[in-house]
């Protein structure tokens, strides 16, 4: 008989579950699990977060950059238009070696010509750098990709990373940033559609050639390329700022315009970190800051995310913060915008799963974390979960959304590719991330027309 009593329970069972419900972790997120469609756009691969553009959408075609799991330097030509995800992909291995390094995978960028450039480098094992270049042919309905020859460039310096892009105003100059002389940022550049190459030219140097800044590029395509850097590691530097200027019209800025130096007083005289505008304080009780990925917003201002650790050496609490170029007041409006967790391992300290902007919706992002973003608390499954944020108008708070709830993978390092005309578009690594030398993932994604 249904008594007073488990009436009451009925009805306290009952408001607890509208409770969670409302919450981050209730059942909005569980109706969500099942209403994405998580595809396999790459069998084997993996990424760092300093080669960009790892991936580019070049109309019905996605081209994926990565190092596999046995060392090869590799694309993937991922067609959006297929009816199964195996019969999307073709493969291409770049390298003419193998270096099982996540560090190793190209950076892409899709020329004036129509071309496809791939640029990489092994991870500070040698004084030079690679590219191929590559021609679509459309006749057939694979739309093959046609490589030439690995070509190399030899540095002066062991090199890491490669970021390319093309400015139109400049003619079609091609820039690369890579890490090279004095293991600082460099830049290098090409004329003639990456036939030859200049330099590289140090543009920051950080304190005794062994600091090391980390840097993430955005891009105008026309006439600017906006630099967000650190002092340094993480792991290194225990102040760790994060700093912002820009290039244009043969000069670098500070983030509110006022000139620093030129690009040919710089090849001179590098810049040093303090040139920049400050955007968030190392020295701070948050902790040490590094440095993830920047976007514009629809104004034309640049949005950067990054991380700080609030247990400073340890770890073990990453934040994701945010901030936004405030061209009214001429300041960057940063805040914390979620918990990202614990490393993914040690002595790495400082790597967070990840997290990325939306370059078509500057207002959304996607994080990788293994804990609740909201609250910091550890999340069910014990891995790291992919999670989309989006910035209320009403409040100015974030709703996030999980998306991944694998018990068995992790979910880091989720990118959004430039133009990609999508509902939704994030793609990530899944699979077992010991370390930048020990992984064993494929390359996943949500894209959604």
């Amino acid at each position: 008989m249904f008594s007073i009593r488990s009436a009451i329970i009925f009805y306290m069972i009952f408001i607890s579950q509208v409770i969670a419900a409302s919450t981050f972790a209730g059942s909005a997120d569980n109706a969500a699990r099942e209403s994405f469609d998580i595809k396999t756009l790459a069998d084997d691969g993996a990424w760092t977060w300093f080669n960009d553009e790892r991936v580019i959408v070049d109309g019905n075609v996605m081209y994926i950059g990565c190092v596999d799991s046995h060392g090869w330097s590799r694309i993937y030509l991922y067609r959006l238009d297929a009816p199964s995800d195996k019969l999307s992909q073709t493969q291409y291995i770049l390298s003419s070696w193998q270096s099982r390094d996540d560090h190793n995978n190209p950076s892409l960028l899709k020329l004036a010509n129509g071309k496809i450039l791939a640029a990489y480098a092994k991870h500070h094992v040698e004084k030079k750098w690679y590219w191929r270049l590559a021609e679509r042919n459309n006749s057939g309905q694979n739309q093959e990709l046609v490589w030439g020859q690995e070509q190399v460039f030899s540095t002066e310096a062991n090199t890491t990373y490669s970021n390319l892009f093309q400015l139109s105003d400049e003619k079609g100059r091609i820039y690369n940033f890579i890490r090279a002389v004095g293991f600082n940022p460099n830049i290098l550049y090409s004329d003639d559609m990456a036939g030859t190459w200049m330099g590289p030219f140090v543009l920051i140097e950080s304190g005794d050639n062994s600091t090391r800044p980390y840097v993430k590029y955005a891009s105008s395509g026309r006439d600017r390329i906006d630099i967000l850097y650190t002092d340094g590691h993480p792991r290194d530097v225990p102040n760790n700022s994060v700093y912002h200027i820009y290039y244009k019209n043969g000069s670098f800025y500070k983030s509110d315009g006022k000139l620093i130096k030129t690009f040919e007083q710089l090849k001179q005289n590098p810049i040093v970190p303090s040139d920049g505008t400050k955007i968030y304080d190392g020295v701070s009780v948050t902790g040490r800051g590094w440095v993830w990925d920047m976007e514009y917003d629809s104004n034309g201002s640049p949005i950067a995310v990054y991380i700080n650790s609030a247990d400073h050496a340890e770890g073990n609490d990453l934040r994701y913060r945010y901030a936004r170029w405030n061209s009214t007041d001429k300041k960057w409006d940063e805040r914390q915008i979620a918990y990202a967790g614990t490393n993914l391992y040690v002595p790495e300290n400082h790597y967070a799963g990840g997290i990325t902007i939306d370059p078509e919706n500057t207002n959304i992002v996607y994080i990788s974390c293994d804990v609740n973003p909201v609250d910091g608390k550890p999340n069910l499954t014990g891995r790291y979960q992919i999670y989309r944020g989006i910035l209320q108008n009403v409040n100015n708070q974030w709703q996030w959304t999980q998306l991944t709830f694998n018990t068995d993978a992790d979910n880091i390092r989720p990118i959004i590719p430039q133009k990609h005309g999508c509902k939704i578009c994030v793609i990530w690594l899944q699979g077992q991330y010991k370390k930048y030398t020990d992984f064993t993932t494929h390359i996943a994604g949500i894209i959604e027309k």
